[in-house]
């Protein structure tokens, strides 16, 4: 948010907190769903509606990752393994999140088709839920593909949950979007400024890990090689891992400056 920027309401059970960033104009506290029936009520009848600011809105923002979306470079953007997987996946299929970096190019850009087809635990954020909300998705909806996307992180802190969805015999696809690292605290210490300390590991070879709980593992080698393994495990029987390297070289500059200074500002 910037002076002169677009005006916001905040409307919640609390007031809002305000920092260097969030600054509404004007507080509406009380019971949410109440207090939106009143402002209902309140406006005014429209014969047209003008969307086109925010058609400019959202191409301004989609414009950020649209351009990344053929890209061959190789660790793969997350990007470009979003358009893959979402190429891949039908308009029905569910896809579950982890939490790491990737859940906010995921969150703000992938084009869900249904309700209840993109499953994040947005709140708490708990690292290692990616995983269990699979094959919790599988369960419910067997006839439905579903796709989990976890960072290596994140996937370490619940992996023996592979067991579980091998012997309960799911279709099931896992990505892990490899760094070696955890990428979201990087990013958020190179957006304060701070030099990455204590982030760095290294991880089991995901593939023979895979396999230990009679998973199949998938190592691709290029963007292209990526896309024609999610091609061929989609209709596969029984559980994939995708052990997926990641490029997070671009999370600074598109997330912390560029989309920043362009905030409210269309």
């Amino acid at each position: 948010m910037q002076e002169g920027g677009t005006k916001v309401i905040h409307i919640n059970f609390s007031s809002s907190d305000v920092d260097s960033t969030y600054f509404p104009q004007l507080d509406v506290i009380g019971d949410i769903a109440c207090n939106i029936e009143s402002l209902t009520l309140l406006a005014q009848k429209q014969e047209h509606w003008d969307f086109e600011y925010f058609m400019r809105v959202k191409d301004e923002s989609q414009g950020h990752i649209v351009k990344y979306f053929k890209d061959e470079r190789f660790p793969i953007l997350p990007q470009r393994a979003l358009k893959d997987i979402r190429d891949v996946l039908p308009k029905d299929g569910i896809l579950t999140l982890d939490n790491g970096i990737y859940k906010i190019w995921f969150a703000r850009n992938y084009k869900c088709f249904m309700p209840n087809t993109l499953l994040l635990d947005n709140a708490l954020a708990t690292m290692g839920a990616g995983l269990a909300s699979a094959i919790a998705a599988k369960i419910v909806h067997p006839d439905k593909k579903v796709i989990a996307v976890c960072g290596d992180g994140g996937f370490m802190m619940n992996s023996q949950e592979l067991e579980t969805a091998v012997r309960l015999e799911l279709d099931l696809i896992v990505i892990i979007l490899n760094d070696n690292a955890y990428g979201m605290i990087k990013w958020k210490q190179e957006g304060m400024g701070f030099e990455n300390f204590g982030l760095d590991y290294k991880n089991p070879d995901f593939v023979q890990y895979a396999q230990s709980y009679g998973a199949t593992g998938h190592r691709p080698t290029s963007c292209d090689d990526f896309r024609v393994i999610l091609d061929r495990v989609i209709d596969s029987k029984g559980v994939h891992l995708i052990d997926l390297a990641v490029d997070y070289s671009l999370n600074h500059e598109i997330l912390n400056e560029l989309l920043k200074n362009k905030t409210c500002l269309v």
